[in-house]
């Protein structure tokens, strides 16, 4: 029974330090200010690597360049790699970095050269995000920004695998009822802290990050914040320099982070909000209509596309962790 109740600790600190490893995973260093608008510079896949939101860096720099105007995303109905296509607007705006993108993303042409659809081979998109990715995360290396790996989550990942074949031994030969049943919990605790445990591997973030790092928890808060706080942000002398009372203003900034809702796993949220932008601009003229919310609006005339691209990119990595979902929301 002493070996059994041994077993099941060694269970629990592994789940903890699962959690703990989630919750640090994607936890940014407080913003003593809320922002409003991305860094000069800066690009949503840097961004996403910065904020331990990479798994959605692809998803997000998509998006990016549809509120932009960059590009178009086609549907034929439904979500499917079969449905979606992407139509550039002008090639020759686009930078190498976001036709990479478009490459990782996309199949060939199409016959008619209209458009390009999503790749439907899981395993070349996966490849060509882990590649996209890791070449942001190399520049952000040699920019001083990042600085190698943490190991926790690979010690948790081989400390649980060597658990359950240690734990797999005791039930085959324990000896009494009680210290079975104590058995099988540690390793229902096992299985825990391995689900719980983020994908893939931890950066390290050098010191000269902390500022941007801080920028980004910044939007986070200005996106989780009541409409009410919002406006106040953007009347403070310390918040936007964008007129808080010019709801086409107000509508253009907002659109502009809906790449960021995405990377904080927020965009249903942020839709709600940008929905009711649109609405306030109902009786501005047809040309301020055709500047603004372009973007907005071709998105949301596929509202469910949204959903569908980033469950399509995101899967290219890895999916979702449903225990790990349940983390995130939690914290």
């Amino acid at each position: 029974m002493v070996v059994a109740l041994g077993i099941l600790g060694m269970a629990i600190a592994l789940f903890v330090v699962a959690i703990v490893l989630r919750v640090r995973s994607t936890r940014l260093p407080r913003s003593l200010v809320v922002q409003d608008t991305p860094q000069p510079g800066a690009t949503v896949i840097d961004d996403a690597i910065l904020s331990g939101h990479e798994r959605r860096a692809v998803a997000a720099a998509l998006i990016d360049l549809v509120v932009r105007g960059r590009i178009h995303l086609l549907s034929e109905g439904g979500v499917s790699r079969k449905s979606i296509a992407v139509q550039v607007i002008d090639p020759e705006t686009l930078t190498d970095d976001e036709l990479r993108l478009l490459d990782v993303v996309c199949g060939p042409d199409t016959p008619s050269g209209y458009s390009r659809r999503l790749s439907r081979d899981r395993r070349r998109i996966a490849r060509g995000v882990r590649g996209l990715v890791a070449m942001h995360g190399r520049r952000l290396q040699r920019a001083g920004l990042a600085a190698g790996w943490h190991h926790g989550r690979s010690v948790v990942r081989w400390s649980g695998a060597l658990l359950v074949l240690g734990i797999g031994f005791f039930l085959a030969t324990a000896p009494a009822p009680a210290a079975f049943g104590v058995g099988v919990g540690a390793l229902a605790g096992v299985i825990a802290a391995l689900a719980v445990v983020p994908a893939g591997r931890a950066r390290r973030f050098a010191e000269a990050a902390r500022s941007r790092r801080e920028h980004l928890d910044g939007i986070r808060q200005y996106i989780t914040l009541a409409e009410s706080e919002r406006l106040s942000v953007l009347q403070s002398p310390d918040g936007s320099r964008q007129p808080a009372g010019d709801a086409v203003e107000r509508f253009a900034l907002n659109e502009r982070l809906l790449p960021y809702a995405v990377m904080f796993g927020l965009a249903r949220e942020w839709l709600a909000v940008l929905r009711i932008g649109y609405d306030e601009l109902g009786q501005t003229s047809p040309h301020t209509l055709a500047e603004v919310g372009d973007g907005f609006l071709q998105v949301m005339d596929v509202e469910v596309l949204l959903k569908g691209v980033v469950k399509i990119v995101f899967a290219g990595d890895h999916a979702l962790d449903a225990a790990g979902a349940v983390i995130d929301g939690l914290f």
